[in-house]
């Protein structure tokens, strides 16, 4: 099968969302079929990656992309109706680019990941157009409002408005539209999109080779890109109203927040008691060997967060929201543990860290719902599936 994958980041390196979906997708792919990239870039003489990246395609096209010119296009575009990142990434080049790949390729599957990337194949004819929405961008925005500044709110707000018009209207130019939940699924139905298909993501497979053994020490981990909102969020609200109440009780715990990209709201939380900023690391397995447990208290996000999966699949207990654990289709004392408040958090933590070898029914149960429902195989094979019945 020839597939034209449309990335609008370089998935490369895999270090947040988009850019893990990107590379585990690709790598997927790769493993039986014929892949094409086509991704916008910044600085197209110096592609990070481009050797790893080159070796799961047959093809990359990379369109350059200037940060300034795309910020003046999302300026340009607020009177209009479509959302801003939309506008951000207009690209006659790439438009152009796409075109004439379809023309040159005749791909048997066009795979568009985020809908910033569906115009530039929205009115084109081919019978299998897949678009990979991931969450409902307006369920999450929505959950986001109460905890943003006046300011930031208000715009939040207009930009909510327009994706939840934009989210439904385009996915009736595919074939169908993918999201990760049934939370998302249900959300976008109630506004009118069609032919949106639950399909979760996968984990990389070779974390179900470490060993499960019972956690030991005083560590726990917080883990996502350190840029993306919610994680900032999650961090801070952990560091401020959740770290203090588990060092109450336990003087000797220490917190690893690890991540790419850390702002400077987050970097400051290495001055807080037993806290340790780390960044980017080259691998994470050396930080699941010394976590003693994980701790994502997202207040708000949608979709499936990588974040728990990878941890659940390493073996390491996990302690999260309610509304993160019910997009996995995990329950709380069986796969995890949940808090709805600060208070909560900090006893499920508190829990993970006392419990030694009680834990491993609980890390078994994690590994295995992760194994049986979270693999990209299921999206290739999806993929593949769609492609069938289209020739």
């Amino acid at each position: 099968m020839r597939v034209l994958y449309l990335s609008s980041r370089f998935p490369w390196p895999p270090h947040r969302g988009d850019r893990l979906t990107g590379y585990q997708m690709l790598r997927a792919l790769s493993r039986r079929h014929e892949v094409t990239l086509a991704s916008f870039v910044e600085e197209p003489g110096a592609v990070e990656g481009l050797a790893e990246i080159g070796a799961l395609c047959r093809r990359i096209e990379c369109v350059p992309l200037s940060r300034a010119a795309s910020w003046r296009q999302a300026f340009l575009g607020l009177p209009l109706g479509v959302p801003s990142q939309v506008s951000y990434y207009r690209s006659a080049a790439m438009r152009e680019t796409v075109a004439r790949l379809v023309r040159d390729l005749r791909p048997d599957a066009i795979f568009v990941q985020l809908f910033r990337m569906a115009p530039f194949v929205e009115s084109l004819d081919h019978p299998c157009k897949v678009l990979f929405l991931a969450d409902s961008l307006a369920l999450s925005l929505q959950r986001s409002l109460p905890y943003q500044p006046p300011v930031r709110a208000l715009g939040l707000s207009w930009e909510r408005r327009r994706v939840a018009a934009y989210e439904p209207a385009i996915s009736r130019a595919f074939r169908e539209s993918w999201v990760l939940s049934d939370v998302d699924a249900r959300d976008l139905e109630s506004r009118g999109a069609q032919r949106i298909a639950v399909v979760p993501h996968g984990v990389d497979e070779r974390l179900f080779d470490r060993e499960l053994k019972a956690p030991a020490g005083e560590r726990a981990v917080f883990l996502g890109n350190l840029s993306v909102p919610h994680n900032v969020d999650a961090a801070q609200y952990l560091v401020r109203e959740v770290w203090p109440l588990v060092r109450r009780e336990r003087p000797g715990a220490t917190l690893e927040i690890v991540g790419a990209d850390p702002v400077p709201a987050v970097l400051a939380l290495a001055s807080a008691d037993g806290v340790q900023v780390t960044g980017a690391v080259p691998s994470l397995l050396p930080v699941w060997d010394r976590a003693a447990v994980t701790v994502a208290p997202l207040r708000y996000s949608a979709g499936i967060q990588n974040k728990l999966l990878e941890p659940m699949a390493a073996g390491v207990p996990v302690v999260t929201t309610p509304q993160a654990a019910e997009a996995l289709g995990a329950v709380d004392g069986r796969e995890l543990r949940t808090g709805a408040d600060p208070a909560a958090l900090a006893r499920a933590t508190l829990d993970a860290l006392a419990e030694g070898e009680g834990a491993l029914p609980m890390l078994r149960a994690a590994r295995e719902l992760v194994r049986s429902r979270f693999s990209w195989e299921t999206l290739v094979g999806r993929l593949e599936r769609l492609a069938a019945t289209s020739a």
